[in-house]
């Protein structure tokens, strides 16, 4: 399922300079001995290739994909790198150590080419993140802020460069909740 923010119309030269960030919640995990080691449970590896269809059918291809080291974020990430093929795969220790900022911090280094960036990683910090880069502008932005399941993805629209990237400055567009 996919919902959508109303009133969402792009004229052209926004449409030329627009970024697309997408901050997704790993799918539903199984247990095991340390929190970085657990894996996808069967119903986890079945949500992350829901949402990896799901992703390809709303943006395509992406141009930096950056994940988690934990195995379930890397777990989800793998259908969605088949199928989006981002021109560069990082996974970065901060997304699991370092919270909001340090993942911000990341983003903001995607680099001027990159148009989507997607970012696997972890609860309350996807949600968090999404609704301080969305500055409560939406209704989605608002409802994310609340949390986000498993294999959900919070799609925002970036006007600013990556660098320039901040509290407010982007729009919580769309929120993928794959059928579960």
């Amino acid at each position: 399922m996919t919902e959508t923010a109303s009133g969402a119309a792009v004229g052209a030269a926004d449409a030329a300079q627009a970024r697309t960030l997408i901050l997704i919640r790993h799918a539903r995990a199984a247990a095991a001995p340390t929190d970085i080691d657990r894996p996808l449970s069967d119903a986890g590896a079945a949500q992350a290739r829901a949402l990896a269809a799901a992703l390809a059918t709303r943006v395509g291809s992406a141009d930096l994909l950056i994940v988690s080291p934990a195995r379930r974020a890397r777990q989800t990430s793998q259908p969605i790198a088949e199928r989006l093929s981002p021109g560069r795969t990082l996974v970065e220790e901060d997304v699991y150590f370092g919270g909001g900022r340090a993942v911000l911090e990341l983003v903001r280094q995607a680099g001027p080419g990159a148009r989507t960036v997607i970012v696997v990683g972890h609860e309350p910090t996807t949600s968090e993140l999404a609704a301080y880069l969305d500055g409560g502008v939406s209704d989605l932005g608002r409802r994310v802020s609340y949390g986000m399941s498993t294999a959900n993805a919070a799609v925002l629209r970036v006007g600013s460069p990556w660098a320039a990237l901040t509290g407010g400055s982007a729009e919580v567009t769309d929120l993928l909740t794959p059928a579960h």
